[in-house]
């Protein structure tokens, strides 16, 4: 079993490509593998087939095995790239990646190639370090990886958000996780990574996708299902523990997540030790 899981590591391959000089060209060719690749540096032209596809630098090309394909480094600045390949796809993914039939182009911005070669990097150590469970991690990787790619792709273009940017907002998202069940203010955290609120709330839903507070609420919501679970806190303990102002705002909030209160969640999903139902008042 040890060695079937470790044989699974090796279907996948990170390639950091050296740069190849200006002029470069390969004839068309196939693989075996599904091909994610970023250019890192440069430009260059992909032949598929009759189509010329043009690819500058942040962004990723997607291969389905078997599709031949050809390149020509940019006659100026040569070409760059770091190859992602890997052999099992769900069909439905396979669909929504080539968004360029025969193959997939997606473009991203700083930020994401920052994020698109921290996965590679970790990806690189998997494969080679013989760590317990690679391939599981291999997999949560590549996962991420095409995540990554298909929200670039449904995103609606707006502001860009720099990589300074994102580390402010992440620096809220580790106080917020960590101060979830305290009564924190928005504009308190936004001064505190030191921005105004309604730039802070701006960046965030950028970065993001939704408000600090709709997502400050989703977080309390889902760990009071974990403490719903357990007959010894009351409903109302619950939400005063998650820093809700009131067992009206936290049911409210509740339902409109779920479509059941929390004490029709909890007879739903709880059982005593005797293997029933629970059924708890607030």
């Amino acid at each position: 079993m040890a060695r079937a899981l470790s044989q699974q590591v090796y279907e996948y391959a990170v390639i950091l490509e050296p740069p190849y000089p200006p002029g470069w060209s390969i004839s068309p060719h196939r693989h075996t593998q599904h091909e994610v690749g970023l250019v890192r540096m440069g430009e260059c032209t992909i032949r598929v087939g009759e189509q010329l596809f043009r690819f500058r630098s942040g962004d990723v090309f997607f291969f389905p095995r078997g599709v031949p394909h050809g390149f020509t480094a940019d006659a100026s600045s040569g070409v760059a790239f770091v190859v992602v390949q890997f052999l099992e796809l769900e069909r439905d993914l396979l669909r929504q990646l080539r968004n360029a039939p025969p193959i997939g182009r997606f473009s991203l911005f700083e930020l994401e190639v920052s994020l698109f070669l921290d996965i590679c990097h970790k990806l690189q150590r998997e494969i080679a370090g013989g760590l317990p469970f690679a391939s599981i991690q291999c997999k949560a990787l590549l996962s991420e990886l095409l995540v990554l790619l298909l929200r670039s792709a449904s995103r609606n273009i707006g502001p860009y958000v720099s990589p300074h940017q994102g580390r402010v907002v992440e620096k809220a998202l580790q106080i917020i996780h960590s101060r979830y069940q305290d009564d924190i203010r928005i504009q308190d955290l936004a001064h505190e990574v030191g921005l105004s609120p309604q730039h802070f709330r701006e960046l965030f839903k950028r970065y993001v996708g939704v408000s600090p507070k709709k997502y400050l609420v989703t977080l309390r919501l889902q760990r009071s299902k974990c403490m719903l679970l357990h007959s010894e806190y009351s409903v109302t303990d619950v939400a005063l523990r998650l820093g809700f102002g009131s067992v009206q705002q936290f049911s409210k909030a509740f339902r409109k997540l779920t479509g059941l209160s929390p004490i029709e969640w909890r007879k739903a999903h709880a059982f005593e030790e005797s293997g029933s139902f629970l059924s708890s008042g607030v």
